[in-house]
């Protein structure tokens, strides 16, 4: 007797429903595993202003040199020194749509719907968003490119010399307004390593976070939130440092494995970022998010416009979610980047 399988029974395939699984779905339209920079900069570090038309932040950049050792009843030496610039970023903007045809609303009608259409559309449309966000801020811009916001690369850049070296990224004159030339304290941290071993690249990163870490002598006005340092790097990167942690620990056991996922830098995780991947450089930067926000401009954080007849195509209606905004780092010195190369992938 041949082997009957209930697929291949006509009349019963034809009387049978399959198990429509409503109203869930799977996911796996995103090639990238953890959306890192999208979940810290727009959920925990946004900054919401009302009006104008760039971003502007102050920046004191030179001390008085006021203060001398003096003997008794000596000539006082008093000087106005000019110590405040502003540093100016523009605004960019994101968008993402869908688009909904009349009749297919009405077929994914009850009771044959089985995931709601429209929902469905939207999500695509904020994945698509989410995954061009994340790239917008770990990814180089071009500095022709008048589109696409000023990402990490701006802010932190690679220099091929170790210390305060980060200066301008290539193809710009400045950044945010300011040259790392005449304001030297506007650089970020930089260095070259050749392997991920305690004496190269640990000792470099141990350098950076030491030398990053800056307590004013005077309390101001600052706008920094809070001291919160992040490592972020690529898993040609994160691989060694697991085998570095399992090789310092011999009480391993049964678990070959027992370390991944717990690689700690000064008590913070050093976090896998998939995008980094592509970066042959394996860099690993270290963010204070304290001093990282993304600035919203006010009524445009995902701001949906609704046009219920598309011009040319009266029963489609289309629907838009609009970003304006810009990434900024108010103190670029508080963040480093150490790598084999100073180039950046496409």
């Amino acid at each position: 007797m041949p082997t009957i399988q209930p697929e291949n029974v006509g009349d019963f395939v034809a009387d049978t429903l399959r198990d429509l699984g409503k109203p869930k779905f799977t996911d796996i339209s995103s090639n990238i595993q953890e959306h890192v920079a999208f979940g810290e900069l727009l959920n925990k570090n946004r900054v919401t202003l009302d009006s104008g038309q760039q971003v502007q932040f102050n920046v004191l950049v030179a001390q008085s040199n006021a203060a001398r050792n003096v003997s008794l009843a000596e000539s006082d030496n008093v000087n106005l020194v000019d110590g405040m610039v502003q540093a100016v970023v523009p605004w960019r903007n994101s968008e993402t749509s869908y688009m909904i045809i009349g009749q297919l609303m009405s077929m994914n009608g009850e009771p044959a719907r089985i995931v709601d259409y429209v929902k469905q559309q939207r999500i695509m449309a904020l994945i698509s968003m989410a995954e061009l966000m994340e790239r917008n801020f770990w990814l180089p811009p071009s500095a022709s490119d008048v589109k696409t916001p000023y990402g990490l690369p701006y802010w932190t850049t690679k220099n091929a010399t170790t210390g305060f070296a980060g200066g301008t990224l290539s193809g710009y004159s400045n950044t945010a307004g300011l040259s790392t030339t005449t304001y030297p304290n506007w650089n970020n941290w930089s260095a070259l390593y050749t392997s991920v071993t305690p004496d190269d690249f640990i000792r470099k990163a141990r350098e950076a976070a030491t030398k990053t870490k800056f307590k004013p002598p005077v309390a101001y006005p600052s706008p920094e939130t809070g001291d919160k340092m992040g490592w972020y790097t690529n898993y040609s990167v994160v691989q060694p440092l697991e085998e570095v942690v399992t090789s310092q620990n011999e009480n391993v056991g049964m678990d070959v494995a027992k370390y991944d996922g717990q690689v700690v830098f000064r008590r913070v995780p050093v976090t896998w970022v998939p995008i980094l991947d592509t970066d042959t450089t394996n860099p690993m930067y270290g963010i204070n998010w304290g001093w990282y926000k993304t600035y919203i401009l006010r009524g445009w954080w995902m701001r949906e416009t609704n046009v219920p007849i598309t011009p040319g195509q009266h029963t489609v209606a289309s629907h838009f979610m609009d970003c304006t905004y810009q990434y900024v780092s108010k103190n670029r010195r508080s963040s480093c980047v150490i790598a084999t190369g100073t180039s950046y992938p496409n």
